[in-house]
């Protein structure tokens, strides 16, 4: 990977781009924990009785039970509440902090990295300047040395043309002898940092990226765990929780909530006796002969219902609507007399002498002739 520079540069930044992501999820996981939890605590204040004095605390066993499951939610929003705080600090804190050494980290390596392939550069550009040079040279070298040997034979050329061609062609001779070396050294310079950029530098700095990298894999790898261990820390609280519920289910007792009932709304009161029956029918059969109206059967069997009334009075009747209190029968021998706001009693007509009046009037012969027979003086 010596060559791969830019490619580890972007595999550095992605890993830290991923790092930062992660972050992000269990941010996000905070606060949805924080929200549920507070969301759970808002659930158990609204269900929550209100205070009220000890005579109007719940008894009923499956309310106490509610109250007690209440309360367990309440410590359950709670154990959530410590996972959004265990995982605020042990991961996404944990986190941040290392993403921001990560980054400062990576641009060191990074920076070496590119002071080293900077300093190779110049070497080669330093050694391909001598080089370019010691080209140059060597072609003049060769002109001079071309005029040189067409002066030397050519037969017109003067002696001093020629020796003054000879000069020039040591001089160029010289000067590329001096860029050969020049270059040569440049060249020896170059590979040696040439090999020691790709054999020693480029890979020490790569090997930090790569631990720097490691290390980043193993802090994930870390921080996956925190992320579960703070949730099962508070398993066993939670299952606490969840085994109160339990208890507080079981401990619903039907029986005990009915008899309570019975307690709370017995009136103490015999259920109603029989009505008794009231003959309304004995006006209509009765003996002609003798005139009167019969006696009920059942007078002596009638209850007083003004004495049943009062009793019940202002008290809880448990078998539905209170009956209306029954007015006594109309009977003949109430008829005679009757009482007066001072104490006093007047006789009043009974409907037995008028009744019977009316039936011998029916029955009976008329006693007195009728005026038509007396206008006509005839008697019957």
């Amino acid at each position: 990977l010596q060559d791969q520079f830019d490619n580890l540069d972007k595999h550095t930044q992605w890993g830290i781009d991923f790092l930062e992501k992660y972050a992000k999820f269990v941010k996000e996981r905070i606060e949805i924990e924080q929200n549920y939890a507070k969301q759970l605590r808002n659930l158990v204040k609204k269900y929550c009785p209100k205070r009220s004095p000890k005579d109007e605390e719940p008894r009923f066993t499956s309310c106490i039970a509610f109250f007690n499951i209440l309360n367990e939610l309440n410590d359950y929003a709670g154990q959530r509440e410590v996972v959004a705080e265990e995982m605020g600090h042990r991961v996404y804190g944990e986190l941040m902090r290392y993403s921001h050494d990560l980054k400062t980290e990576r641009k060191m390596h990074l920076q070496e990295g590119r002071k080293a392939q900077q300093y190779l550069d110049m070497c080669w550009k330093q050694m391909d300047n001598s080089k370019k040079k010691f080209e140059r040279e060597c072609r003049e070298a060769e002109k001079a040395q071309q005029s040189y040997e067409r002066l030397d034979n050519d037969t017109n050329a003067t002696k001093a043309d020629v020796e003054k061609a000879k000069q020039q062609l040591n001089l160029r001779t010289h000067m590329a002898d001096e860029n050969k070396n020049e270059y040569a050294a440049q060249l020896q310079n170059f590979n040696g940092e040439q090999h020691k950029h790709y054999y020693i530098v480029i890979p020490q700095i790569y090997k930090q990226l790569q631990e720097m990298d490691e290390r980043r894999t193993i802090k994930l790898s870390e921080c996956y765990k925190g992320f579960a261990d703070s949730e099962r820390k508070v398993i066993p609280i939670i299952s606490k929780c969840l085994e109160g519920m339990i208890l507080a289910a079981k401990s619903v007792d039907e029986h005990r909530d009915s008899q309570l009932v019975i307690d709370c709304f017995k009136s103490g009161f015999e259920p109603p006796g029989d009505f008794p029956f009231e003959d309304y029918s004995q006006n209509i059969y009765r003996t002609i002969s003798d005139g009167t109206i019969s006696t009920p059967k059942q007078e002596g069997m009638r209850i007083d219902t003004k004495t049943t009334v009062g009793k019940a009075k202002g008290k809880l009747w448990l078998f539905g609507k209170k009956p209306k209190p029954q007015s006594p029968p109309l009977t003949p021998t109430s008829l005679y007399t009757s009482s007066t706001p001072n104490g006093s009693q007047y006789p009043i007509f009974s409907i037995e002498p008028v009744h019977y009046c009316m039936s011998d009037i029916k029955t009976g012969k008329p006693r007195i002739p009728s005026f038509r027979s007396l206008k006509r003086g005839v008697s019957l």
